[in-house]
């Protein structure tokens, strides 16, 4: 951890807002990354990032330095949304990505680049489709590797498993991502 962080880290247990604010401020667009990525909509990503920035408030004292300060923050955000999944895991409702068209809304030709915007729309659509059908063990481990670009080690900590059991799950999920990928269909494969 580098001086400045450790600084920050100690002013902000010790109960200092400007210090915690500027943690806040440093690892913010990396943490909303996750969220976004393991959240079903921007609203709840920023609930997912709230109750994470809430919970490292309450546990900075008992932060030992023992994994980087964004290793302990990610590790916050995936238990939080591991909550979020679980809470509402009956209550999951697909979204029409044709409801625009259903409330008459048509499709603007006028703007220069349309088809680049709405290609890369049903892109993401797509692999948003995607990663939310994969398991969730698959669909966390992709994010944090690939979307977040932590490092094996880094997702070992943040998961709390050996870093054999985040090699072999990547590999997994790489695998049913691709076949997913290919076939456009939910593949059926264990974590």
């Amino acid at each position: 951890m580098e001086a400045d962080e450790l600084d920050l880290v100690r002013a902000a247990a010790g109960g200092d807002d400007g210090a915690f604010h500027a943690l806040i401020d440093r690892y913010a667009p990396d943490l909303m990354r996750v969220a976004v990525s393991l959240s079903p909509r921007r609203e709840d990503a920023e609930d997912l990032l709230q109750e994470t920035f809430i919970g490292a408030y309450r546990g900075l004292k008992n932060f030992q330095g023992r994994s980087s300060l964004r290793t302990w923050l990610v590790q916050i955000l995936t238990r939080q949304a591991a909550k979020a999944w679980h809470r509402t895991r009956h209550h999951r409702k697909a979204l029409s990505i044709h409801k625009s068209e259903e409330s008459g809304g048509g499709e603007r030709t006028d703007l220069p680049g349309s088809d680049a915007s709405v290609r890369s729309i049903e892109q993401r659509i797509d692999l948003n489709q995607i990663l939310s059908g994969m398991p969730d063990a698959f669909r966390e481990i992709l994010v944090l590797r690939e979307v977040n670009g932590l490092s094996y080690d880094e997702i070992a900590q943040s998961l709390g498993v050996p870093r054999g059991t985040v090699e072999s799950r990547l590999s997994r999920a790489r695998a049913d991502f691709r076949e997913r990928m290919s076939s456009g269909t939910k593949s059926k494969v264990d974590v």
